[in-house]
C-alpha cells in the first residue's frame, strides 16, 4: 500500500468514509514505522466534504487529529467548498502587507521607476500570485487580482487619489499587463505540462478524469455548478 515512506513528508490521503481513512492513516502509521519514520499527529488535519457545523476529534493509534473546515497545505489554503476564493484573498493579503513594507523605502524614494517596477515583480507578485496555476477563479476574484494591481502601481507611481488618473494611463506609464492575463498564462501552462505526461502518470489520469464528457444519464445537482479548475481552462 505505501512502497516509498523511506522519503515520506508531505502525504495526502483520499476516502469517502471517515472509518476507511482512519484505517489507512493505521496502517500508515504502522508501515511508517518500520522504517524508522513516526507520524506527527498535531500537524495532521482531515477535511471533510462538505463541512460539518459540529467540531470533531479523531482518534487513530497513539494521536488525536482534528477535523477542519480549512488548512494550509504547502502554502496554499485548502477549504472544504473546494474554491479559491480563500486563498486568493489571501493572498492579496500578503501581498498587501508586503507592498506596505515598502511603502518608505522603496515606492517613495528618489530610484527610478524601472527599478521599482523591477522590485515590484520580483518581490511582490511572486507572493500574491504564488499556486496560482490550481485556482478555480471567478470574474469576481480577477477583478480584485486586479484592483490590487492597479492600487499597487498606483503607489509605484505614487499618484494621490485625488489626481483623477485612469487606469489606462496607469497601464500605458508602467507598461505592466493586468495580472488576470498572467494567471491565464500560467493556468494553460500547467494544463499544457499535464497533457503531454505519459499516461500512466496520476495527474495525467486525474486529467483525463476532469475533461471526459458527462455520461448522458448522469443526474445534475440541484443548484448552481461550482467553479472548477478544468472549466477555468475551457474559459
Amino acid at each position: 500500500m505505501f512502497t516509498d515512506l523511506d522519503f515520506a513528508d508531505d502525504d495526502s490521503l483520499l476516502a469517502e468514509m471517515l472509518k476507511v481513512l482512519v484505517l489507512a492513516l493505521t496502517v500508515m502509521h504502522e508501515e511508517a514505522s518500520t522504517f524508522g519514520v513516526f507520524i506527527n499527529w498535531s500537524k495532521i488535519k482531515i477535511l471533510q466534504v462538505p463541512s460539518s457545523t459540529s467540531s470533531l476529534t479523531v482518534q487513530v493509534a497513539d494521536g488525536h487529529i482534528e477535523v477542519v473546515d480549512a488548512f494550509v497545505y504547502l502554502g496554499c489554503l485548502i477549504d472544504s467548498s473546494g474554491g479559491s476564493r480563500g486563498e486568493v484573498l489571501r493572498r492579496i493579503g500578503f501581498a498587501r502587507s508586503c507592498q506596505n513594507m515598502l511603502e518608505r523605502r522603496i515606492w517613495k524614494s528618489s530610484i527610478r521607476l524601472e527599478t521599482k517596477l523591477r522590485l515590484y515583480h520580483t518581490y511582490i507578485v511572486p507572493v500574491l500570485m504564488y499556486g496560482c496555476e490550481t485556482w478555480a477563479t471567478t470574474k469576481y476574484l480577477l477583478s480584485r487580482l486586479d484592483g490590487f494591481d492597479k492600487w499597487a502601481l498606483r503607489k509605484i507611481l505614487r499618484i494621490p487619489y485625488t489626481r483623477h488618473v485612469s487606469n489606462a494611463e496607469v497601464r500605458r506609464t508602467t507598461g505592466c499587463s493586468p495580472l488576470s492575463h498572467l494567471v491565464t498564462n500560467r493556468r494553460l501552462r500547467l494544463f499544457g505540462h499535464i497533457a503531454r505526461s505519459s499516461p500512466r502518470e496520476d495527474h495525467h489520469r486525474a486529467l483525463a478524469v476532469c475533461i471526459r464528457q458527462v455520461p448522458s444519464d448522469r443526474e445534475r445537482p440541484a443548484g448552481r455548478p461550482s467553479h472548477i479548475w478544468d472549466r477555468a481552462i475551457a474559459l
